[in-house]
């Protein structure tokens, strides 16, 4: 059992390093972004074209591809508007753009209506959770932010 709990307590604080290792910039971006610290003007410029180069290269050969990290802006909100997609399954828009799918529970089947607050926890597994005065906990799922 102790062997276990070694192996176990190893995995977990590797965890961050591997969540850090994510978080760093593609290299062509972070030349990009090291340019912001030159001083002077015309270096500056320099860097960016030398810079955005590379980068323009590699994103139209598609060795590059941008994406958008899909993280809500906040973890609290006020709906703004809520309705059904059909089915059990709702759609939630709060005021600061963030669109949630959820799945109302058995004793609410009714999407939390505009004018709720609602407070939103993302777990250990990477799953959220919202809930409000008129929605009881409920998993939710981050669909992005609104056009």
């Amino acid at each position: 059992m102790k062997r276990v709990a070694g192996i176990l307590a190893v995995i977990l604080l590797s965890m961050p390093a591997v969540a850090a290792a994510k978080e760093k910039p593609e290299s062509r971006v972070q030349e990009l972004l090291t340019c912001q610290a030159i001083t002077a003007n015309e270096e500056r410029l320099a860097c960016y074209d030398r810079a955005m180069g590379s980068l323009k290269q590699a994103l139209s050969q598609g060795t590059m591809v941008l994406k958008e990290k899909k993280v809500p802006l906040a973890m609290e909100g006020v709906v703004k508007a809520s309705g059904y997609w059909g089915g059990s399954s709702a759609w939630v828009l709060l005021d600061n753009g963030d669109r949630w799918s959820i799945q109302p529970s058995k004793s609410r089947r009714e999407p939390p209506p505009p004018g709720t607050e609602v407070k939103l926890k993302r777990t250990l597994m990477g799953t959220y959770w919202m809930s409000g005065k008129k929605l009881p906990e409920t998993e939710a799922e981050f669909l992005g932010h609104e056009g």
